[in-house]
């Protein structure tokens, strides 16, 4: 049974929990894990919590904005967002929702999904959409830097080597690298300095995993497999039953950002196909969802009918 779990987790820097999560028996069902919490420790902070189990750097932020990313109060509860709604579409090796900074591996089987956070390009880097597959796989790739990126470094100083072998612990694109079908794009694990960079929009484009997450994934996804890279910042989907409703506002800290949070109507088309098979839903709640946009799935429907007007509120 689908819960939103308060199940207290003593956290363990060194060990991260990969998330591998049941499929619902239902097709017709797309909500999978859960709400856990945990407590914060002497030494602790939100990104470390958020690496230990497997949460990404914006989404751990989002979902406790009271506390200090960097020094937590001790005893203090943290949210574990691990309760997501499935991306829309088929079911079939790599899914990628940019808008929610998080990678889906449907395995053959149609029993379960593993779910990492990525990182991805930057504003002006942007990772593309589209249908592509993984062509290669490489161990301990060298990293090529190009021109562009040597230029940018170079204008802040830090000038780059034309090459960094593989294996070197500063080589960005870590031990394992996936290569698309899209020409100069990577699904790659990183270095150990900038680990806690993933969750966020820093890279050039390529999608960055965290080095223990690339190596589960490197291990289980061969040559061919289909890759859909989409950008869906509202998903709704069912759940025991009821309608969960999930919008990502992008953490936006750039000054210059010109990435808007995702307009209401985008939601309420989300939500139209529910409404017309006569789910009841509540858009008191819809609303509370929309404004807050954590990324963190909610109930949003209702046992109670609500009068149609209440959808076309102005205030809404």
């Amino acid at each position: 049974m689908l819960a939103i779990q308060l199940a207290w987790a003593w956290l363990s820097i060194h060990t991260s929990v990969a998330e591998e999560l049941s499929l619902p028996p239902s097709p017709r069902e797309s909500v999978v894990g859960d709400i856990r919490y945990t407590i914060a420790q002497r030494g602790d902070s939100l990104l470390d919590i958020a690496r230990a189990f497997d949460i990404g750097h914006d989404q751990i932020i989002l979902a406790n904005p009271k506390l200090n990313r960097w020094v937590p109060n001790i005893g203090a509860g943290v949210v574990i967002p691990s309760l997501y709604v499935l991306p829309p579409g088929e079911r079939r090796g790599i899914v990628l929702n940019l808008a929610e900074l998080r990678l889906y591996f449907f395995p053959p089987g149609g029993k379960v999904v593993h779910t990492f956070p990525v990182s991805i390009g930057d504003y002006d880097w942007s990772t593309p959409q589209g249908s592509t597959k993984i062509v290669s796989k490489h161990v301990d790739p060298s990293w090529h830097p190009p021109k562009s990126i040597r230029e940018e470094h170079a204008n802040e100083g830090d000038e780059l080597p034309p090459m960094i072998a593989g294996g070197d612990p500063d080589n960005p694109l870590g031990r394992f690298a996936l290569k698309l079908g899209i020409p100069g794009y990577l699904i790659h694990g990183t270095d150990q300095r900038r680990s806690f960079g993933i969750g966020m929009r820093v890279s050039h484009g390529c999608i960055r995993l965290y080095p223990e997450d690339i190596e589960i994934l490197y291990s289980m996804v061969p040559v061919g497999t289909p890759v859909r890279i989409i950008d869906r910042p509202v998903k709704a989907g069912l759940g025991d039953g009821q309608l969960f409703l999930e919008v990502h506002r992008p953490f936006i800290e750039e000054e210059n950002s010109t990435r808007d949070h995702p307009d209401v109507e985008v939601a309420l088309e989300e939500l139209r196909p529910y409404i017309q098979a006569g789910i009841d839903i509540d858009p008191i709640k819809v609303q509370s969802v929309w404004r807050r946009g954590d990324g963190v799935p909610m109930m949003v429907s209702s046992e109670e009918p609500h009068d149609e007007e209440m959808w076309t509120d102005p205030d809404f």
